[in-house]
């Protein structure tokens, strides 16, 4: 095949240059990108929290011995994050920001500037951060294309490791779509980078050799057993975390209503039909967009929206890529036979719910409302910063909200209304529930 000069020359230019074509030193590049790229000090007023089990708290109540009390706590954070407007948007990690009360940021001349964070997504560990007085000068970073990259393809990260200042980092990409089973965040499908990433790259950016963000680095395994193993998030996940957070102050996901499980070909073989990777359907649930739109147990998903799905973390991740109440062409296979349906996707009941305290809270499903008998509100995530950190746990069910001598049915205006009450030097208690076992939680 013949390519024309043109033709040629306009491929040469979209490639990104590899540190030979480079010469000796890739100084240019981080030349061009490191005033982006900044450094975010957040500080949060942590109150004094004491948990004990309901016998302790009724004695200690009956015989007037008094509050548990001590004084607040103040916890510094220290992250990265990289610019994206002239307004003074700035993109880092939930993580890196979240509970705090104060947030600056850090330019790479060291200039700081006072901060809000605008909104946040724990179940992607993306967050947005908006300068109060931006200066005239921000240097936006130029975002890419993370769905184009390649394993092998060179990268930078940039950012603030330990607190040594801006620090330059330099590797390929390892692996591609890596979730880390929970560990990290809900949703995930990582970026894997041997580029250097320690405590403080939280947030920052990874560039690719062409100048562009490909991802934002989130996550390390454990230093002392596993060396240049970084996951970074997607900017194509980022920006439509970003987007939705900047344009409604919060995020929404599509909602398909299916449970699956790998299609191996021995599955396919059973199932009397030719192997073809997908996502094999083994429970719909009543009343879904799937349900509605005809699927059953023994389909397997294939495409939807045009992508190809190649299992179950594949249809999670195209699924909640796209936005409720958006119609979707699935395709199928039933007993050999493609088959396309159209499905109007609706928002995923398990990540929505009600933000007080630093926590995540969900209503109980009929089941679990069911097995406990009693109201209540079920913690599905926390921030490390929410003064309940380290002891509530995600899956312990809030059953009452202690004010003054009353005890009341939980919900998610008495929950904020505690919340205001911490931050005026008040209290309150939690009633919650784990294990089958009910225990309080003082928070002063």
């Amino acid at each position: 095949m013949f390519l024309s000069p043109a033709i040629l020359m306009s491929l040469l230019a979209q490639a990104a240059p590899t540190p030979a074509e480079m010469g000796a030193s890739v100084a240019p590049l981080v030349d061009r990108v490191k005033g982006s790229v900044v450094t975010i000090q957040s500080t949060k007023l942590i109150p004094r929290v004491v948990s004990e089990d309901p016998m302790t708290h009724y004695l200690r109540r009956q015989f007037g011995l008094g509050r548990p009390s001590g004084r607040p706590e103040t916890q510094r954070g220290l992250g990265s994050g990289f610019v994206v407007s002239k307004a003074g948007v700035v993109l880092t990690n939930n993580h890196v920001v979240a509970g705090a009360d104060e947030v600056w940021v850090q330019l790479a001349d060291e200039r700081r500037f006072e901060a809000r964070v605008v909104g946040s997504d724990p179940s992607t560990d993306v967050a947005v951060v908006k300068m109060t007085h931006p200066p005239a000068d921000l240097r936006p970073a130029q975002l890419g294309n993370s769905d184009q990259v390649r394993v092998g393809d060179y990268v930078l990260a940039i950012g603030n490791p330990l607190g040594l200042g801006q620090t330059v980092t330099m590797g390929i990409v390892s692996a591609k779509n890596r979730a880390l089973g929970g560990r990290v965040t809900q949703y995930e499908d990582f970026i894997q980078t041997d580029a250097a990433i320690n405590q403080g790259n939280s947030g920052g950016p990874l560039f690719n050799f062409k100048g562009e963000v490909i991802a934002i680095n989130s996550a390390i395994l454990n230093p002392a057993v596993a060396m240049n193993v970084g996951f970074a998030i997607p900017i194509n996940l980022a920006r439509q975390i970003a987007e939705q957070i900047q344009r409604t102050g919060n995020v929404a996901r599509g909602y398909l209503g299916v449970g699956t499980e790998e299609l191996t070909a021995e599955k396919a073989t059973a199932l009397g039909m030719r192997f073809e990777p997908g996502a094999l359907v083994n429970v719909v649930s009543p009343g879904s967009p799937a349900a509605a739109a005809g699927l059953r147990s023994n389909d397997v998903i294939i495409e939807v929206a045009g992508r190809r799905i190649d299992g179950t973390l594949g249809l999670q991740r195209v699924v909640q890529a796209r936005a409720p109440k958006e119609t979707v062409e699935v395709a199928y296979l039933r007993g050999g036979q493609r088959l396309v349906a159209k499905v109007v996707l609706e928002e995923n009941p398990s990540l929505t719910g009600t933000r007080a305290l630093g926590l995540l809270l969900v209503p109980l499903s009929p089941s679990e409302a069911a097995g406990s008998g009693i109201p209540g509100l079920k913690v599905a995530s926390i921030d490390r910063r929410s003064p309940a950190s380290g002891y509530l746990q995600a899956g312990d069910i809030i059953t009452g909200v202690v004010l003054g001598q009353q005890i009341k049915v939980p919900t998610p205006a008495l929950l904020k209304q505690l919340e205001q009450r911490l931050t005026r030097g008040g209290g309150g208690q939690l009633i919650f529930v784990r294990d089958g076992e009910q225990l309080v939680l003082t928070l002063r």
